[in-house]
């Protein structure tokens, strides 16, 4: 006998008219709400990937300086006109 490993499960508390978009979309492309939500956490994850590899990517032009330099010295520049 196969046993399957137990996936988590999440509870998604959503309002109900999203909820039905949600619903209307998955059945006109031909998929489970579950099937359609799975892909479009995947593909933002994705994006929000890209998005940081793409930032991160900046901090290695010669002449640029890190996120983290740049956030500091805002935060720095807006105390001092307080």
């Amino acid at each position: 006998m196969t046993t399957v490993p137990k996936r988590p499960r999440y509870f998604l508390d959503i309002d109900p008219v999203v909820r039905n978009r949600v619903k209307v979309l998955a059945a006109l492309k031909g998929k489970t709400m579950k099937e359609w939500l799975t892909e479009a956490i995947i593909a933002k994850l994705e994006e929000d990937i890209d998005a940081a590899e793409g930032l991160a990517s900046l901090g290695d032009i010669e002449g640029s300086m890190p996120l983290d330099a740049y956030l500091k010295s805002r935060q720095n520049k807006a105390n001092k006109s307080k």
